[in-house]
């Protein structure tokens, strides 16, 4: 494949329920634009069907609580994408309509080790290869010698360089520190009713709080 024109931007995006967006979500997205040379993360929560939904919290909820803590991130933006369709969503599907978008753009999906283990078993993952690279990081729990990572690496692993080389088709592994917390944990501190919880920006807590979202 061809050297790519140094003119192409490189959009990487992160999918997710961010229900809620934590400080592990923000953590992520700043060691990937910092390490794999970004100009620009689109996090993108996913269309969660209603019996997998936190009770209570709406898909714009979780919208507007990521736009509150990407406020002071200037290379991070909501992708509304997924919610804004009334059907269940595809991960090849949504990178197409945002391949149609973006033209000029490359085009990085970011994805965990855990992902990567059981990649083979997402609807059309050859296809998500055609219009992206993946950006892996490291998960607790979960090894490039488990699962389908060891032959994906194998047949697609490049470095990082190549974001600015190819246009799609490459799995890039980096070598993160653990992000926490998790979701689930955040939640259980809400449904507690905690006060303070540094998992969360403070205007994330705030708009929880006064929108009395998880409570148990």
């Amino acid at each position: 494949m061809t050297n790519l024109p140094t003119s192409r931007s490189l959009i990487g995006i992160l999918g997710g329920t961010f229900d809620p967006v934590h400080q592990g979500h923000l953590a992520c997205g700043r060691y990937v634009l910092e390490h794999c040379g970004l100009d620009q993360l689109q996090l993108m929560p996913c269309h969660v069907p209603p019996h997998r939904a936190s009770p209570g919290v709406s898909a714009q909820q979780r919208a507007a609580m990521v736009e509150l803590a990407i406020i002071n991130e200037p290379k991070m933006q909501l992708q509304p994408l997924e919610l804004n369709r009334a059907s269940p969503s595809y991960t090849a599907g949504s990178l197409a309509l945002l391949k149609q978008s973006m033209p000029a753009s490359t085009l990085a999906f970011v994805i965990g080790m855990d992902s990567l283990c059981y990649f083979k078993q997402w609807h059309n993952w050859q296809q998500i290869l055609k219009l992206s690279h993946l950006i892996v990081c490291q998960r607790p729990g979960y090894s490039r010698e488990n699962g389908d990572a060891p032959a994906l690496l194998a047949e697609f692993g490049a470095a990082i360089a190549v974001l600015q080389q190819q246009e799609h088709g490459r799995i890039i592994e980096l070598h993160n520190p653990d992000f926490y917390p998790s979701a689930t944990a955040v939640r259980a501190a809400l449904a507690e009713k905690q006060q303070n919880i540094s998992a969360l920006a403070p205007q994330v807590l705030n708009y929880i709080q006064q929108h009395r979202l998880y409570q148990s």
